[in-house]
């Protein structure tokens, strides 16, 4: 993940690979303290130690804030598998996975293989396409839809502008929730404010909430989540992963108030703001 202000060092081994894709340059490395490294564009998007993290909250948040129990997914980017193995893990019935660069998948294959293995699951369909395209055409609904892309730039740009999100909308079943990762709140908080209001226009409820990734620029990171009806907290029912459980579902919801002013206002709760809204 990107920061221009920002730069994090890791003792390497080896450099395993470097391609320049159509669409992105993709690193892989050895390092001493956290395993094989994922960087697309010189920005870190996943290690072996704590990769967990990312994947359990990114799925796992709005699968036990949903009114309904999810059986169906959409993934737009998440090449690596990760996501898809952590809806999995969640009981979905159908998760369909869409991808735009194969390299991503290929790189995942051979370097990130507990992470692929989600890809042989006879419940996940892996599509390689762009999401923006695929989710113009799909005609299916799905009960989450997640939002698992690269920062704001490049090949990842329009999965964070309002249009984009009304297409997200058009294929949510009525109960569903969609979810985009929304960046550092301390070095990237353009992300979390597109990824908020643009949500924030679309859907009737909007809510960000936030989770602790050491290889990401200040560890400290958002998500955030959208639906047209109220999020409920089914923490109670939580089956505990590596880093989430009861206690992180109800923490992660709390957050600082630099990022409630960022995101223009304290209201950030799953309430109406009529101003941000479309008419």
């Amino acid at each position: 993940m990107y920061s221009e202000n920002l730069e994090l060092s890791f003792r390497v081994r080896d450099q395993l690979l470097s391609v320049k894709t159509d669409y992105q340059r993709i690193d892989v490395f050895d390092t001493y303290d956290f395993g094989k490294l994922l960087a697309i564009d010189g920005t870190v998007q996943l290690t072996e130690r704590d990769e967990f993290v990312y994947h359990e909250m990114i799925t796992m948040m709005p699968y036990y804030s949903s009114k309904i129990v999810p059986k169906s997914a959409l993934i737009i980017g998440g090449g690596d598998g990760g996501a898809a193995g952590a809806l999995l893990s969640l009981g979905l019935k159908k998760i369909v996975n869409v991808e735009i660069d194969k390299q991503v998948v290929e790189v995942s294959k051979k370097f990130f293989p507990s992470l692929y293995k989600s890809f042989k699951n006879n419940k996940v369909t892996l599509e390689i396409d762009d999401g923006v395209k695929y989710i113009s055409s799909v005609k299916e609904k799905f009960d989450l839809i997640v939002i698992d892309s690269t920062d704001p730039v490049g090949p990842a740009e329009g999965l964070f502008e309002q249009n984009f999100y009304s297409k997200v909308k058009s294929v949510l079943s009525p109960n569903g929730i969609a979810v985009t990762q929304s960046g550092s709140p301390f070095y990237q908080p353009k992300a979390l404010k597109m990824a908020y209001q643009g949500l924030s226009a679309t859907f009737k409820y909007a809510r960000p909430y936030c989770a602790f990734i050491p290889t990401y620029p200040s560890g400290f990171w958002s998500f955030t989540m959208a639906s047209d009806v109220p999020f409920v907290n089914n923490s109670k029912n939580v089956k505990p992963g590596k880093y989430f459980n009861q206690d992180v579902y109800t923490g992660a919801l709390k957050l600082p108030q630099f990022v409630k002013n960022l995101i223009q206002g304290p209201d950030t709760s799953d309430k109406k703001k009529k101003s941000s809204r479309k008419k």
